[in-house]
């Protein structure tokens, strides 16, 4: 098992396939990640949009907005075609739901998608809606350590404190942890995070797992790639299986812009 890397002309776009393994089947999903880089002309990416995005693109008027929605688009896009099939992205289209979660059309397929995105980064996972995920992305930085610090509990905060990395780390693995999950219930930031608390955490040299006070259902797999921090979250008895470390070295080469095809 092994990434994709595809060479576009705008940029290095890197796919992962996920083994998803249940007790009684095992289930497939696709990462994506893709740098974009800040200078780069956010219109390049305007032709791989549906013409039903194209109508809701069409009316943004932020620069910020226009530049996230195209990123999010492209990179769900290249998620969800890894799993379908889908040779011309154009054929995709992820429209937003009531509640602003994703939605992918057409569907034969019942695929979903969840999708992050922070300063050049993007990334968006792609599964079957039989197996519910979901995906945060955040860049660890102490610029933001008031505001991540206002989404924890007190016992979450002695908790990271004996965790055997920074304290940034560990605040920014709990926001992407909660925010993760809050895309796989689709409550999105309308749900306080303290009802999505860490109770239990299991630290490997690699990532770590964590577990959900009131969601046992539900574990968490967060680790870092480059300066970022990533966090997946998947049903509670599901074993997920892919090459993290080609995740790792080939991320860590996308962020800095020295990606190459065959690397």
């Amino acid at each position: 098992m092994g990434g994709m890397v595809l060479q576009r002309q705008i940029g290095t776009v890197y796919l992962e396939k996920l083994d998803l393994v249940r007790p009684e089947k095992t289930y497939k999903a696709a990462l994506c990640c893709f740098f974009y880089p800040p200078k780069a002309d956010y219109r390049e990416l305007i032709p791989y949009l549906h013409l039903q995005e194209r109508n809701y693109y069409n009316k943004l008027r932020f620069e910020k907005r226009i530049r996230t929605y195209l990123m999010g688009r492209f990179v769900a896009k290249h998620a969800v075609a890894s799993l379908t099939g889908e040779a011309n992205l154009t054929n995709i289209s992820i429209q937003s739901g009531i509640f602003t979660q994703p939605v992918v059309t057409p569907n034969q397929g019942n695929i979903q998608v969840s999708i992050t995105h922070c300063d050049p980064l993007g990334a968006a996972l792609a599964f079957p809606e039989a197996h519910p995920m979901g995906i945060d992305l955040e860049k660890i930085s102490f610029n933001k350590k008031e505001v991540l610090e206002s989404q924890i509990t007190k016992t979450e905060k002695e908790r990271i404190s004996d965790w055997p990395f920074s304290y940034g780390t560990g605040l920014t693995l709990l926001w992407t942890a909660k925010e993760a999950l809050s895309k796989t219930l689709k409550t999105g930031l309308m749900t306080p995070f303290e009802i999505f608390e860490i109770s239990e955490a299991e630290v490997y040299e690699d990532y770590t797992i964590c577990y959900y006070k009131n969601f046992a259902q539900y574990k968490v797999l967060s680790f870092t790639i480059g300066s970022y921090m990533c966090s997946i979250v998947h049903p509670f008895k599901t074993g997920v299986r892919f090459d993290l470390n080609s995740l790792k070295r080939r991320f860590a080469l996308l962020e800095s812009g020295n990606m190459v095809v065959g690397q």
